[in-house]
């Protein structure tokens, strides 16, 4: 891809951060009102114990300054984009964060991530929001390769992630996610051509 090609794909993907509907789910940006919600969540060690230590609701002690930081540091930098996760019954509840990161504009490939406060887990949200993300990011930004990093024994996300139709290409990368040392990473791989019958890129 040239590089005129690859600031394109940049700007279309991180231009704005619209807001996503499903069935039962909304992805939207994350407003000052969220930030007792992201609080509840980024300080539940149960939900970041299969997760890097370094995700960005977690950078700062104090959830409205993630919040106000948000866009600067994410958004404007082109590093990520990160998502309210709420339910369409519930717009203004905060239940979770959709994140899309890691964009190497030249295949064009990007990663996902998502994380769900505990009263919301088993109920089918994480994969419409892993659902979403994919769907945007190979329908509305041209993204051809989408990946998600998981540890084996989080089983949850790979139900998640199967039920998508990502596929386990690898298995036991080493990869440093802040902890004491490297750790083994199974990557799930989803690529838009197998949807249009081809194996491979």
């Amino acid at each position: 891809m040239t590089e005129p090609g690859m600031r394109a794909v940049e700007n279309r993907i991180f231009g704005q951060l619209p807001q996503l509907e499903g069935q039962r789910v909304l992805l939207r940006e994350m407003v000052p009102a969220d930030a007792p919600a992201l609080g509840a969540l980024a300080s539940d060690d149960e939900i970041y114990r299969l997760e890097p230590t370094f995700l960005y609701e977690r950078k700062y002690a104090d959830p409205a300054e993630v919040i106000a930081r948000l866009r600067a540091e994410c958004l404007d930098t082109r590093e990520s984009l990160l998502w309210a996760v709420c339910l369409r019954s519930q717009p203004d509840q905060l239940v979770g964060i959709g994140e899309a990161y890691g964009l190497e504009p030249q295949k064009p490939k990007m990663s996902i991530g998502y994380r769900l406060r505990r009263p919301w887990w088993g109920q089918g949200i994480a994969t419409e929001v892993a659902g979403l993300l994919k769907d945007y990011l190979r329908d509305e930004c041209g993204v051809r390769t989408i990946t998600a990093h998981v540890l084996p024994d989080n089983l949850g996300s790979v139900r998640v992630l199967e039920k998508n139709g990502f596929r386990r290409l690898f298995s036991n990368i080493p990869e440093d996610w802040g902890w004491d040392e490297l750790i083994p990473v199974d990557k799930w791989v989803y690529k838009r051509r197998w949807d249009e019958g081809f194996p491979e890129d």
